[in-house]
């Protein structure tokens, strides 16, 4: 039976950081089975200006397609954080993302944010779990997100792995913007987002947990590039995805190479000089 964690309020995700340091992630092959939940949440319209300027989209009265993910991370950290979550929370790698938006959220929304944690699965570099973030206004929801982790350990070589399609089956691949993502910039996204992962923050904190700089936060790069493709998009029924390939060392310089099909687009994030590839974004409606 689902047990509800129902949160007056956004939790401490610093404290839950430094606690779950300490934490290795149990040995069962079982999520717990919770909910975590939060209701009547108003979006902070300073913090949504502030994403909105970091990450390229317009700010206005509705809310950019990949925001909500901002709303619902707190959430899964409380889910992730738990004595019984098999896997550590610490050094877990945002590897997949979807996101469906069903009809588009606004300023105005009193939201109820619920997350629950599905498919405990092997990876060829470890174990892999789904956080399931959906967001909903009037009693109904209207935008739903899938977050991948992938926890290294031991490996599974057979594990089916999610890839993305290539992008030359679509035609038109037009270069777009690039841009230089300095070595703050997993500092001002923590601001924004709550998300102090170590990994993020400082190269000094990111290299006991296996990498050499910080990274960005896969989440601010998907941002940028949804919000350079966000004029060729639908408000609404359209579902947006990304695949995290190799993570963005800081600083970096990127570009960003689309495709345009009949309700689709196929993006590739990679180094300005195409060395990388380091993540392919697909929207379809």
């Amino acid at each position: 039976m689902t047990r509800e964690i129902l949160l007056d309020g956004p939790p401490d995700l610093r404290r839950i950081y430094a606690t779950a340091a300490l934490k290795r992630g149990g040995r069962q092959n079982r999520l717990p089975e919770v909910r975590a939940e939060r209701r009547g949440v108003r979006v902070d319209p300073n913090n949504l200006a502030r994403y909105a300027h970091a990450c390229g989209f317009t700010f206005g009265g509705r809310l950019p397609l990949p925001y909500p993910h901002l709303l619902g991370f707190p959430l899964q950290m409380v889910v992730m954080s738990r004595r019984d979550f098999p896997l550590p929370l610490v050094g877990a790698v945002h590897v997949e993302n979807s996101i469906t938006v069903d009809r588009p959220l606004s300023l105005a929304d009193s939201l109820d944010v619920a997350v629950r944690a599905e498919r405990l699965r092997p990876h060829p570099k470890g174990r892999q779990v789904d956080l399931v973030t959906e967001v909903g206004a009037a009693g109904e929801v209207a935008w739903r997100g899938v977050s991948t982790y992938l926890a290294r350990g031991a490996g599974h070589p057979d594990a089916e792995v999610s890839e993305p399609a290539p992008l030359n089956p679509l035609e038109g691949v037009a270069t777009g913007p690039t841009w230089r993502f300095g070595a703050d910039t997993g500092r001002m996204f923590a601001g924004i987002s709550g998300d102090w992962n170590p990994i993020h923050v400082h190269a000094l904190l990111a290299r006991p947990l296996g990498f050499p700089t910080a990274i960005a936060h896969g989440m601010y790069s998907y941002s940028r590039c949804v919000a350079a493709l966000a004029p060729r998009l639908p408000e609404s029924e359209v579902t947006s995805r990304v695949w995290f390939r190799k993570p963005v060392r800081l600083p970096s310089t990127l570009r960003l190479r689309t495709a345009f099909g009949e309700h689709r687009t196929l993006s590739v994030l990679e180094g300005a000089s195409g060395e990388l590839e380091h993540a392919v974004v697909e929207h379809t409606w």
